[in-house]
C-alpha cells in the first residue's frame, strides 16, 4: 500500500513549511483567511496573497507551492463562508 508521502521530496517540503511559517506575511495572511467571517474578508486577503505569490515565485520558486496551498485554502474558505460547502 502506497502512503501519502511516498515519492514526495520530504526535505524540500519541510524547508518550504519552515520558510512559510517563519514568514510574518504568510502567517498574517493565513490568520486573515482562517479568521474571516465573510466572503469579502477572504477576497481581500486573497488580493494581498496574489502579491505574495508573485514575490515568492521570484524570490524562492522552489517553495512557492506553499503560497499556492494558501490560495487553495482561501478558495475553500470562500465556498464555506458562502454556504456552498467546502
Amino acid at each position: 500500500m502506497k502512503g501519502v508521502w511516498d515519492g514526495l521530496d520530504k526535505e524540500r517540503i519541510s524547508r518550504a513549511v519552515l520558510t512559510a511559517f517563519s514568514s510574518d506575511e504568510y502567517l498574517e495572511l493565513l490568520a486573515a483567511i482562517n479568521n474571516a467571517d465573510t466572503v469579502a474578508e477572504v477576497e481581500a486577503a486573497r488580493a494581498q496573497l496574489k502579491d505574495v505569490m508573485a514575490l515568492w515565485r521570484q524570490e524562492c520558486p522552489e517553495y512557492a507551492f506553499m503560497v499556492d496551498c494558501l490560495y487553495l485554502f482561501s478558495e475553500k474558505m470562500d465556498l464555506y463562508l458562502a454556504g456552498k460547502g467546502a
